[in-house]
Formats: structure tokens, C-alpha cells, sequence
């Protein structure tokens, strides 16, 4: 498992998450081309395995930096849907879905990436998430 699959495991289980935007169409992953909007794809900036000396612990800590990307029809509808994601990951603590979850703490923000012509506005939100093996 990964920071990805506890990330989509909390937003596809949060009331008001689903209520915008459907858990089918929340993604881990790329959201896909001519998929419909309000959508939110997860990915992968980056992982980090604690390391020790013996490296040789049954199960080991690791932080992955999960970035959640909004798409949505509207700009409105873009910047509260990512409040909604905010709040849905903040603070998660325990198991979550199969993931030991020690915490997903929110981090950076990214820009505004508005396609007018196309109707999708699109922003991105990264988590620390940090877990164990």
C-alpha cells in the first residue's frame, strides 16, 4: 500500500468529499482524459523510507509527499472542493483503508492552472503523508 491509497481511501470515504465529487471519479492516479468534472486525480511527488542502521525491522516508516489535483467547471467550485480536501485529511491518524497511517499533515499549495476555453480549472494540494510498510 501507499500515502496514495490512504489519501484516496479517506476522500472516497468523506461525506462531504462525495457530495462534490463522486468516488468513482476520484482517482489515484491520472484522472482521465474525458473524464467529467468536479474530478480529483492523486499521485506520487515523492517518497522517503526512514532509514536505520540495521534496515532490518519487520515493517519500516516512510513519508510519501501525495499531491491531490482538483478539476473542476468552475473556479468557485475548484477552490471549495480543495477546502473540502483540506479539511477531509486533516488531521488522519491510524489505520486507514489497509495503510498504518502515522499522520497526513497538509503541505504546500500549487497555482491556478484555468483552462477558460476548455471549462476545467484545475489546482493541486500536496500532503505529507507519513506511514508504515
Amino acid at each position: 500500500m501507499s500515502g496514495v491509497a490512504a489519501v484516496r481511501y479517506t476522500l472516497a470515504n468523506a461525506a462531504a468529499v462525495i457530495a462534490q465529487v463522486p468516488a468513482a471519479r476520484i482517482f489515484a492516479g491520472n484522472v482521465p482524459l474525458n473524464a467529467a468534472v468536479p474530478a480529483i486525480g492523486i499521485s506520487q511527488v515523492s517518497g522517503v523510507e526512514r532509514t536505520t542502521v540495521s534496515m532490518a525491522e519487520a515493517s519500516r516508516f516512510r513519508t510519501d509527499r501525495v499531491q491531490v489535483t482538483v478539476y473542476a467547471a468552475t473556479y468557485a467550485t475548484k477552490v471549495s472542493i480543495l477546502e473540502l480536501v483540506r479539511t477531509a485529511l486533516s488531521p488522519v491518524r491510524g489505520t486507514v483503508g489497509s495503510v498504518d497511517v502515522d499522520s497526513i499533515l497538509p503541505d504546500s499549495e500549487g497555482p491556478d492552472i484555468d483552462d477558460e476555453e476548455a471549462r476545467v480549472y484545475e489546482r493541486s494540494r500536496d500532503f505529507m503523508v507519513s506511514w508504515r510498510t
